[in-house]
């Protein structure tokens, strides 16, 4: 009978070391579909930031805004390029002004 109680023995300790492999296999599995799972949250999620499913129309209201946001930026930059030149040529002219007044009051006196 010590055959069979080895024989018993060896198939109990599989039969607990399969169990504890399917444990972990199916926590693994469980892990697996919770973050299944949270995916696809986030792609519904995902899925509501385009009204009516419009993907394409999504993307051209960014480009839209981006085009205005690029427009804008170069108005600005032009504005204030514009801007020095008549600064400049108005501190110029102050200057030629200024000098005219000075030689002016020179020579008359």
């Amino acid at each position: 009978m010590e055959g069979h109680e080895q024989i018993v023995t060896a198939i109990n300790g599989l039969r607990e070391e399969l169990d504890q492999r399917h444990s972990e296999n199916t926590t693994s599995a469980a892990v697996t579909n919770n973050k299944v799972d949270e995916a696809i949250r986030r792609i519904d999620d995902l899925h509501k930031a385009f009204p009516g499913g419009d993907w394409d129309g999504h993307r051209r209201y960014h480009e839209t805004l981006i085009a205005k946001a690029e427009a804008r930026s170069k108005f600005y930059q032009e504005l204030r390029v514009e801007l020095a030149k008549r600064g400049l040529w108005a501190l110029a002219g102050t200057l030629v002004l200024a000098l005219w007044a000075y030689f002016k009051s020179k020579v008359t006196s």
